[in-house]
């Protein structure tokens, strides 16, 4: 074997090498999305923020990577994570529908989702039968999907909370309105001040709960799901997971 031949041999095995390298080490950069939907992840003060987004930004900080997070209407921050290259979306609900579209890391918190109302509102609901006389108002996602599994058909339906919150009124008679309204039990005060409507009441606690997750598309390197999944792991063992995500007081029932 000649010189020349020996040192395109070198070149070779130096780029398969180059090649191993890279494909074992996570991207350093992601895109990550999410909505408005306090207290979990909302806009503050021109930057991102919520219990979600703190969990997050802490795995990405263990897992050595960086991400741009950007707020988006539901629809579009979902569809962005599903179908785009290193794109994560935030706080999904995982179901069956959604199983094979992502590569879940998590869970990252938990929420428990109440029905509100104004407080002038003199209804009451004992039972989740009781809500079907009521037009309920909640945002399009798995919310909404989960309230017409339970019988609830009466819906009105928005991409962003606080516009579901300013529909709120006393006055059934009212078109186009609602008489309850589906928000995170925790963090509801915050989305109510964003709407601008007066003070609101608990009707219906705890109609539903559940685990949120980070939901990588299925074009995210695998490698750095994996990072992500043993940050996220070591947060629940040195108790760091719990802490940023112990809730705060909720807004008492109504009597």
């Amino acid at each position: 074997m000649n010189t020349l031949s020996i040192n395109a041999t070198k070149f070779v095995w130096a780029l398969s090498l180059l090649a191993s390298l890279i494909a074992a080490t996570p991207a350093n950069a992601l895109t990550i999305t999410t909505e408005e939907n306090p207290p979990l992840n909302f806009t503050k003060d021109g930057q991102v923020a919520g219990v979600s987004t703190a969990v997050v930004r802490e795995m990405m900080k263990r897992a050595g990577l960086t991400a741009d997070i950007a707020i988006l209407p539901w629809a579009q921050a979902y569809a962005k994570a599903k179908d785009e290259p290193d794109t994560c979306v935030y706080s999904t609900v995982r179901n069956n529908e959604r199983e094979a579209q992502f590569q879940w890391v998590g869970p990252i918190g938990r929420g428990e989702w109440s029905l509100f109302a104004l407080k002038g509102f003199k209804g009451e609901a004992k039972r989740v039968d009781d809500l079907k006389q009521y037009r309920i108002g909640v945002t399009n996602d798995a919310r909404a999907v989960y309230l017409r599994s339970r019988g609830l058909t009466n819906l009105v339906t928005a991409e962003r909370n606080p516009e579901l919150a300013a529909l709120l009124t006393t006055d059934s008679s009212q078109p186009g309105r609602v008489d309850l309204w589906m928000s995170q039990t925790n963090g509801v005060e915050e989305v109510a001040k964003q709407a601008g409507i007066g003070e609101i009441k608990m009707v219906f606690p705890a109609i539903m709960s559940q685990d949120y997750w980070l939901a990588c598309g299925t074009k995210t390197a695998p490698d750095t799901v994996r990072a992500l999944s043993t940050a996220a792991s070591s947060m629940r063992r040195d108790g760091t997971m719990r802490q940023l995500t112990a809730p705060p007081a909720p807004v008492p029932a109504s009597r």
